[in-house]
Formats: structure tokens, C-alpha cells, sequence
């Protein structure tokens, strides 16, 4: 392994890799700004184990820390996550070696393993209220966090019959502090996932009565103190005859933390809902209490700046919102992409040639768009960013529009990769995931601030047939490009800059 300088972009390579899972390279934060990364991978295979890797860089990609060790041949790395000098893998065995199937590992930035903590579904203390997990959305709702000052929170779907989440607390030096599960009462329904954290609360979107799929049931946010796993508030998120979902909280130049949620009719549910618009709110993370600042409605303020009307073989069209930056003048931007669902020609023939079979239905993703709010909520201009038209094959017809958006999201069927609120004062730079062109991977960088218009920079990433490639946020003003070539069994690392 070697360490070099190309200019203004620093690159490492790592030989000898059996395996690795790039998405889950972790990112070490200090006050939200990146400071190193940490890399995980296998490094030999043996006859009845594998060798393991953790290797700790700086945000440079300087080595700073490592440490090897054996374990299952099938084990895998779920996630990772940072803390106060420490870091968090969460694995998945297969072969439940030492009869443990999910389990985390914490690790200071020495490399040195500091503590271990199995997953026992017969050890979770039962809670005071229900909640259930769809199985087709295990993997949505699996929560990993960590919570700034205390450690890390960690939440498996629960294998009840009546299914539900159970929650790990662990301190930063990998001591289980508590656990407990929540549950669905008999006879009832709830589904639940994790939204946010904050030293004050752990917060939860819950649905009960009916779970995801029913009209009769009813959205609330729950609030969890992460020091004794007691529930502090339970906020109805059905208001106005609107029902809200949090998509993002954020905290403002003021200090103020900011609730952002997408908002469907009250009668339309979570998979089953159509978004109609979006809402800020102030929320105070210690008692739950909500402030709504404004309603923003597709089709009412936004209906002359947001153009999504129908065309041939489609449905109107939809808005995924990814993110809504907060601006130092007061200022909103409203970073989104546009999307419809559209008839295949090629699923269509399909289904006839098989008399019924298969899906005529696809997702056509569309433009990026910035909409800018000024200081006093009213929305007052779109710039949009063209870019090559996705389209993605639907499993099937008739799909509810809130399970399509959510599959997309987790497939990374959507061009936004991430947003970089540290490229300089009041700018802001979007990063949009490239897609494949020959050999080429492309990927388009948006810089803007509070005035009209941005600035793009396109940059290309050589791809051969053996190689995987993944984008990570990088340190302030760059991307970190991560590829595997298994052929060469080499990884490589290299930031780029965004500007």
C-alpha cells in the first residue's frame, strides 16, 4: 500500500483485497466536518475463517490506525458509524459463530478493540408501546446512529409475531448502557423507523393501528431519552387534515433546530401516500414541541414555479425532495429531482407476449431542480439542472406511489448523492451521482449560494469491466472516489475536488 500526491488530489491504494463493501467505509466527523474515513475489508481467506482489516485514515488518507483480526468467512458489515474517537461495526454471521448471528464491534482510532455487544432478541426488555415491521421494508428500517457525546444507537426489526424494533444503547467505549423492544399490542399493528438524533432524545416516526398499508391508521413522532431509554413525548403527526412525515431536521444559523416533512391528505398513508407538498416547522427536540412555520403545496404556492404537469403515457408528475438547505440570510433552498411513472414499450410487449404477466409499468427520473424560498417562506424562483432521463423497470403495475419513491430511494435509482454544506461561506455544493457511459463513470458537482444560478463541474472516473465503483462524501470541498478491482484485488482511494 502506498500513499500519493496528484496535484490537489490525494490518492491510496490497499492490495491483496479478498472482499470489501465500500458503501459502509465510514466517515469520521469532528462538529460535522469530515476529519478521516475508516476502511473495512477482508484480507485472506483461511480453511474454516477469514482474515479481517480496519484500516483508519486521516482526512487526507494518511494511515493512522489498523487492526486484523479472524472471524467467520460469512460475515458480513452491515454498517459503521463514528463517535468521539471511536468506531462502531455493525456485522452480520451467517454461520452465528459463538451462536451469535448480529453483533457490533467498537474500536478507538488506534484501531484497538474496546468492546463487544451481541444482539439477543430474548434479552430485550418489552416496552410500554407497539410497533411492527413490514418485512418487505426490512431493510428500510433498520437504524444505526450515533449520538453526539454518548455513543451509539443501534435498532434490529424485532422476530416477534407481532413484530416491532428492539433498541441498543451502547457507550463509546462498546458497554451495552440499555436495550429494550417495542412491540405491537395483540391484535394491533404499528411500523416504526428512526428519523433523528440528538444528545437530548432518540426520535421515532411511528404508525399504528393498521400499520403502513391502512387508512385507519394514525402517524406519530416519539421521542426516547438515549441515557435510560424512556419515552419523554408522543406527538400526533396528523394535523389540519394533513399527515406529516419527517424527512429532514436540521439546525439553523440560529441555532434552532428545524423539522422538514413531506405531507400527503390525511386519509393517504405512508406506501399508499401521494405527496401534495412539503412544511417547515421549529421543533424542540426535549418535549416534542412543534412550531409549523408554512405549508408549501404543489398545488397552490409552488403550482406556478413547479411545471409538473401530465404528458402522453404519463401520470402527473412527482417531486422526490432530498434536501432543504438553510441559507444565512434566512433563505431555503430546496434541492429535488423530478420523476413519473411512465409505460415501458418493452415491459408492455412482455406482458403481451405473456398474456398478463410481468410489469408494463416503469419510473422515469428526470431533471435536478433548485427552488429557492426567501427569508420570509415564499418561493420565488426554480433553477433546474438538465441531466440524461433514467428510467427504471417497476417490479409491477399499480405500485402505491410511497412504496415506489421508497424503492427507488434505496435502490440509488436517483441522480443526488449527497450535499456539502462546507465548500465556503453561504455556498453550498450538490453532488449528483453519475451513471455509467461506456468506460466512463460521469458526475456533476452543483455550487450555488443565495443569489440566481449555480456552477457545474463535470468529472469523469475510468471504470474497466472488473471494477466497483462508489462515491463518498469527502473532506470540505471534495468527493472521495472509492474502487475495487477484483481482478487485481486492489482498492483505491482518491479525493477530488469539487470546484
Amino acid at each position: 500500500m502506498f500513499f500519493l500526491l496528484h496535484g490537489n488530489a490525494q490518492s491510496k491504494e490497499f492490495e491483496n483485497v479478498i472482499d470489501v463493501q465500500l458503501q459502509n467505509t465510514v466517515t469520521i466527523k469532528n462538529n460535522n466536518t469530515i476529519v478521516g474515513y475508516a476502511l473495512f475489508y477482508k484480507l485472506d481467506k483461511m480453511k474454516k475463517a477469514a482474515l479481517y482489516r480496519l484500516e483508519i485514515l486521516d482526512e487526507n488518507l494518511k494511515s493512522i490506525g489498523s487492526n486484523e483480526f479472524e472471524g467467520s468467512k460469512e460475515l458480513q458489515l452491515q454498517n459503521a458509524l463514528y463517535e468521539s474517537e471511536h468506531i462502531l461495526l455493525a456485522f452480520h454471521d451467517g454461520k452465528k459463530t459463538d451462536g451469535v448471528e448480529k453483533f457490533v464491534k467498537v474500536f478507538d482510532l488506534k484501531g484497538k478493540e474496546t468492546g463487544m455487544v451481541p444482539y439477543d432478541p430474548e434479552n430485550v426488555k418489552k416496552g410500554m408501546y407497539g410497533a411492527a415491521i413490514a418485512e418487505q421494508m426490512g431493510n428500510y428500517y433498520n437504524g444505526y446512529n450515533n449520538v453526539e457525546g454518548k455513543g451509539f444507537v443501534v435498532i434490529y426489526p424485532s422476530q416477534a409475531k407481532t413484530g416491532g424494533i428492539d433498541i441498543q444503547m451502547i457507550d463509546i467505549n462498546g458497554k451495552l448502557k440499555w436495550e429494550k423492544s417495542i412491540t405491537a399490542e395483540k391484535g394491533e399493528r404499528m411500523d416504526a423507523y428512526l428519523t433523528t438524533v440528538t444528545p437530548n432524545a432518540l426520535v421515532f416516526f411511528s404508525m399504528e393501528r393498521g400499520g403502513i398499508m391502512s387508512k385507519e391508521s394514525k402517524n406519530f413522532l416519539i421521542g426516547i431519552n438515549p441515557d435510560n431509554g424512556n419515552e419523554l413525548y408522543k406527538k400526533s403527526m396528523e394535523m389540519d387534515k394533513l399527515a406529516w412525515e419527517p424527512m429532514l431536521f436540521k439546525t439553523d444559523y440560529n441555532n434552532n433546530l428545524k423539522m422538514m416533512s413531506s405531507l400527503s391528505h390525511e386519509d393517504d398513508k405512508f406506501l399508499k401516500a401521494n405527496p401534495i407538498g412539503f412544511n417547515i416547522a421549529g421543533f424542540n427536540d426535549k418535549t416534542g414541541e412543534i412550531k409549523l412555520e408554512k405549508n408549501f403545496l404543489f398545488a397552490e404556492e409552488l403550482d406556478n414555479i413547479l411545471n409538473m404537469k401530465s404528458e402522453s403515457k404519463s401520470e402527473a408528475g412527482y417531486i422526490k425532495m432530498h434536501d432543504i438547505c438553510l441559507m444565512a440570510d434566512g433563505s431555503k433552498i430546496l434541492v429535488g429531482e423530478f420523476f413519473r411513472r411512465t409505460v415501458s414499450g418493452v415491459g408492455m410487449a412482455f406482458k403481451i407476449i405473456s398474456m398478463g404477466n410481468g410489469s408494463a409499468s416503469q419510473a422515469s427520473i428526470g431533471d435536478m431542480f433548485l427552488l429557492r424560498i426567501d427569508n420570509k417562506n415564499k418561493p420565488v424562483s426554480i433553477d433546474k439542472i438538465e441531466k440524461k432521463t433514467e428510467r427504471v423497470v417497476l417490479p409491477a403495475d399499480g405500485l402505491p406511489l410511497g412504496l415506489t419513491l421508497r424503492m427507488l430511494t434505496m435502490e440509488g435509482s436517483f441522480g443526488y448523492l449527497y450535499t456539502d454544506e462546507n465548500t465556503g461561506a453561504n455556498k453550498r455544493t450538490v453532488v449528483l451521482n453519475g451513471t455509467f457511459d461506456g468506460e466512463k463513470y460521469g458526475t456533476n458537482a452543483i455550487t450555488f449560494d443565495e443569489k440566481k444560478g449555480f456552477k457545474q463541474k463535470k468529472f469523469e472516473v475510468e471504470k474497466g469491466k472488473n471494477d466497483k465503483v462508489y462515491l463518498k462524501k469527502g473532506k470540505p470541498g471534495h468527493i472521495l472516489v472509492m474502487k475495487y478491482n477484483a481482478k487485481e484485488k486492489k482498492i483505491s482511494l482518491n479525493l477530488e475536488r469539487l470546484d
